[in-house]
């Protein structure tokens, strides 16, 4: 987990910045996502920057912290602002063909 004290209200060029509201059941949620050894790369980096996102920290410095461009913090911010955030740390369903092959061995 990335120490972001430093971060939290920086004084930055541009808008200022509005922390994200997030319940107490939300950060468990998010936090817990970040202890688990098994979750992915992509999830565990957008929980990270929910995390700061709700702790006041600017997302232009989360974007540098977390490694990602600012267009895509940008759109994760626009992502997280709704009911529940902590749904939206997973990637949507992908359009197109569905697999043709399963993960599943069969029996022949």
């Amino acid at each position: 987990m990335i120490d972001h004290t430093p971060w939290i209200d920086r004084r930055h060029p541009g808008r200022p910045t509005v922390p994200l509201e997030l319940c107490p059941a939300e950060r468990e949620e998010a936090e817990a996502l970040l202890r688990a050894g098994t979750t992915e790369q992509r999830v565990a980096r957008r929980a990270q920057a929910l995390l700061m996102l709700a702790d006041g920290v600017a997302a232009m410095d989360v974007a540098r912290l977390v490694g990602v461009n600012e267009r895509t913090m940008r759109r994760w911010v626009e992502r997280f602002r709704c009911e529940n955030p902590s749904e939206k740390l997973a990637d949507a369903p992908r359009p197109g063909r569905p697999r043709a092959l399963s993960r599943t061995k069969t029996v022949q």
